[in-house]
């Protein structure tokens, strides 16, 4: 009865597997062979790391719970598919050995857990359709698609339910079993005996239940085998990409961007730089392509989206896409790349509008909501790289600030000499050449050095500094702009021409220890000297300061209650994983109160100044700053505390431009360098001398 009843399997489930099989196999071998024509890049090393990133990220599904609703209705649809993969293979095994089953024990318990976890995976697919439905939040666009999909998901588990039920119903009422006592004996499937129990209820034959019980397991393997080959041509290829993607995503610093090697060469060599063809992609920057999810996460948090700027992260994505595809015939029949006439922009470009590159503010916003760990701002920015050194293109404004950078190491083109005049009156700021052996250099930066409103700044730090027995020296009139603006303009030769210089001579005098007052001059020179040789142990102030703090070494007076909120950089923040510095530095100072912000931390919202954002004009949509401040006013604080000089313009201009009154903004330093009590400063012993004899000369005026 077992061959007349299953012998046929063997026929059909060749040839389902011979044809989907072949489909799928056929549709992997052009994306794989698409994939390997990209760039090469090293993501094979530190094999422990990347796959405790793996369980975390991946199949822990880490940063699909910042939404909590639909994190945990994906992380029980993916572990459920994790559980339900064994269940995939009995069942192709049953195509040629009906009695294939796991051995002993593991049978009853795999499948108790195999029924419960595809009920579960049922409550969560009716989930997403109320989601996507019913609820519709605005990062999720109508898709049929997706329903499609979803709907797929659905039959796997119905039809793998009814199967089983099914077939328990017929096997009883084909042995004339008792169906309680049956049931009893397989009361480790408790969905599938409940069915059974259904169906033997009925007055259906067990040949007409075995019959039905067969229609369900093709049914259920033909799903599998069309989602299977769905996969590759659409949005839900991430279902077999998402893992190695995660797996082989980047291990450096979140704040460095990828080093052009021997720039000026290859500027000379006329090579192509940066990211402007097909071509030019890496095979791993091929493989996010391959991966996004279309979830919309990036999307609802990206603030030049949310101003209604043209840039969409995931857009920005999906174009690349959809330009690599348009172009793989080309690609794998080895064919040259269209040449482009001088000054028109190429294809890959052309496919991402160009207002959409330049509006991005790096915050990394997107790259932190990914759950597949998709490399956003690496790829906007080796676009400008290539706009800006091949094809001489970027926002009319940027040209003032580059020859401003180039000629006088500084965006706003002051004069060089001038970047030590703050201290040259102050007797309480030593430079490198007064104390040499200095513990601490304090890199100042460019806004801390010209800016009026951040030399204010500098002079609280200082104050603190000082006040905390930090034996520290300034460069002075030789510091130079640490290349930051340049590299996220795109003019990676300028980056590297100003951080080479800077690090030659903080090399030169034995610097070991850095304080940055700037986010971005901070992580320029933690995060990317090291790529030209230039190893320091880099602190923000926020830091530094909550260190002296923490150890008392500053003592802080009660201040007027204030409440306040608190801003974050995304350099130091988001790039830079520092959110609590700043906090407890300031909680630590009686009389505050501190009040967050509903988008703060990881999820806070950019000022609108970095991505070299600072130096361009903000034409379209509502402008950054003001939507931040309209966030951080609906606190009601008295004050606005920022750890950034680019962010106390942005947030006071923001005020400003909202007139918006009575509202201070201060950077931290400033509120704890208030709120020092200082010692008073020791009497010098007095000097007996004698009597000088009356002089019938007037004596020399000293030359000054």
């Amino acid at each position: 009865m077992e061959t007349l009843d299953y012998g046929y399997r063997v026929y059909f489930g060749a040839l389902l597997l011979l044809v989907g099989g072949g489909i799928f196999a056929r549709l992997m071998y052009v994306r794989i062979r698409l994939l390997l024509a990209g760039r090469p890049e090293k993501r094979w090393d530190l094999l422990a790391e990347r796959a405790g990133r793996l369980m975390k990220i991946a199949i822990g599904q880490r940063k699909m719970f910042k939404e909590p609703l639909s994190g945990v209705l994906h992380a029980l649809t993916f572990w459920g598919f994790c559980i339900l993969g064994i269940r995939e293979v009995v069942l192709f095994a049953n195509l040629f050995d009906p009695t294939f089953a796991l051995p002993g024990f593991l049978h009853s318990i795999y499948d108790f857990s195999k029924d419960i976890t595809e009920v579960v995976v049922l409550v969560a697919i009716g989930g997403f359709f109320y989601i996507r439905l019913v609820k519709q939040p605005a990062r999720i666009h109508y898709s049929i698609e997706a329903l499609v999909i979803l709907g797929f998901i659905a039959g796997i588990m119905v039809t793998d339910l009814l199967y089983d039920g099914l077939h328990i119903s017929s096997q009883a009422k084909a042995n004339r079993a008792q169906a309680s006592v049956y049931f009893a004996q397989i009361a480790h499937a408790p969905v599938g005996a409940a069915l059974a129990s259904l169906f033997h209820s009925t007055n259906l034959s067990a040949t007409t239940l075995h019959w039905l019980g067969e229609v369900n397991f093709w049914l259920h393997l033909v799903i599998i085998i069309v989602f299977l080959n769905l996969l590759p041509v659409s949005k839900h290829f991430h279902v077999i990409t998402a893992l190695p993607n995660v797996f082989l995503s980047r291990l450096e610093p979140k704040g460095a961007l990828s080093l052009i090697d021997n720039i000026e060469e290859r500027i000379i060599a006329g090579e192509n730089l940066g990211l402007g063809r097909v071509e030019d992609l890496s095979w791993k920057q091929t493989m996010d392509l391959y991966t996004c999810t279309e979830c919309g996460r990036c999307e609802v948090n990206c603030p030049a989206w949310n101003t209604d700027k043209p840039l969409n992260p995931a857009l920005i994505i999906k174009d690349l896409q959809a330009h690599l595809y348009d172009e793989a015939p080309r690609i794998l029949a080895g064919g040259a790349a269209v040449a482009v006439a001088e000054g028109e922009v190429p294809p890959l470009i052309a496919g991402v509008n160009p207002d959409a590159i330049w509006a991005c503010t790096t915050c990394r916003s997107c790259s932190e909501q990914c759950p597949v760990m998709i490399e956003h701002v690496d790829k906007i920015i080796d676009m400008r790289r290539h706009m800006v050194l091949n094809l001489n293109q970027f926002p009319p404004e940027l040209k003032v600030t580059l020859n401003n950078l180039e000629n006088k190491s500084n965006p706003w083109g002051i004069s060089s000499a001038k970047r030590g005049a703050w201290a040259k009156k102050r007797d309480d700021v030593p430079d490198l050449k007064t104390n040499p052996n200095a513990e601490w250099l304090y890199f100042v930066g460019c806004a801390g050095a010209y800016d009026d409103r951040a030399k204010k700044v500098t002079e609280a730090v200082v104050k603190i500094l000082n006040a905390g027995g930090v034996d520290f020296a300034i460069i002075g009139k030789k510091e130079k702009c640490s290349g930051d603006p340049a590299r996220r303009m795109g003019h990676e030769y300028l980056f590297q021409e100003q951080a080479t210089a800077n690090i030659e001579q903080m090399n030169e005098a034995g610097v070991k220890k850095v304080i940055a007052s700037c986010p971005h001059c901070f992580n320029t020179i933690k995060n990317e000297y090291p790529q030209l040789g230039g190893h320091f142990e880099v602190v923000h102030h926020t830091q530094l300061i909550w260190r002296l703090v923490r150890e008392g070494k500053l003592d802080l007076k009660s201040a007027a209650r204030m409440k306040i909120t608190f801003h974050d950089s995304c350099y130091l923040g988001r790039y830079n994983d520092e959110y609590d510095a700043p906090r407890e530095a300031l909680k630590a100072v009686p009389g505050l109160e501190l009040v967050e912000m509903e988008r703060s931390k990881q999820t806070g919202m950019c000022c609108g100044a970095g991505g070299a954002r600072m130096y361009m004009e903000e034409k379209i949509g509502t402008r950054v700053n003001q939507l931040r401040v309209e966030q951080a006013m609906e606190t009601k604080p008295e004050a606005i505390v920022v750890s950034c000089p680019f962010c106390l313009t942005m947030v006071k201009d923001g005020l400003r431009e909202k007139n918006i009154e009575g509202v201070e903004t201060f950077d931290m330093a400033e509120v704890i360098a208030d709120a020092l009590v200082l010692a008073a400063p020791k009497p010098e012993a007095a000097v007996e001398t004698p009597a000088a004899e009356p002089s019938a000369v007037p004596a020399a005026p000293k030359d000054d």
